[in-house]
């Protein structure tokens, strides 16, 4: 975890005073790792032409994979991978830690899959990559560790052995 700043529970505290639970949560002693080492790095041509993926934190992932585990308080620092082809009615949600109604009744919410198939068919971007991944977003105490140097490495070589150009983002 060398590469990452942590920031003190009364620093995060005065950021997120619109949001009670996270304050709560950290104020009680959990950690937020920031990443200050990873360099930004601008595209290098033109989006129409880049091969895009969905990653998430929302804890979606396929009906018939194994779901997150719940039961564990400091998360599940594992991830769903998700044929970027698979329908929306194929997907559900494992996570307790946000409500999940209005993502269950649209899973483009969480996972925008059909947006950027639209993109595709636009011709904004270039192509889809093979795969998406899902996170759970709430991971706390020695599975930052297991996710910062195991799962999102992982992650990070299969984004790059697929050519991916771009990684959509979206946290819950």
């Amino acid at each position: 975890m060398g590469k990452f700043k942590r920031l003190k529970n009364q620093t995060l505290a005065k950021v997120y005073t619109k949001i009670p639970s996270l304050v709560d949560l950290y104020a009680k002693g959990a950690e937020l790792v920031v990443n200050t080492t990873t360099p930004f790095s601008p595209l290098n041509k033109p989006l129409e032409r880049c091969r895009l993926v969905l990653v998430t934190t929302g804890g979606i992932h396929a009906i018939d994979q194994k779901p997150f585990d719940m039961s564990d308080k400091k998360g599940d620092p594992s991830y769903r991978e998700l044929p970027s082809d698979i329908g929306v009615e194929q997907l559900t949600i494992t996570h307790d830690y946000y409500n999940h109604a209005d993502a269950l009744a649209d899973p483009n919410l969480v996972l925008p899959i059909e947006p950027l198939r639209q993109l595709l068919h636009q011709g904004m971007i270039g192509s889809i990559g093979p795969r998406f991944f899902s996170f759970m977003g709430h991971i706390m105490g020695e599975h930052l560790k297991t996710l910062t140097d195991t799962t999102a490495p992982e992650v990070a070589a299969a984004l790059i052995a697929d050519e991916v150009d771009a990684a959509f983002l979206t946290p819950t």
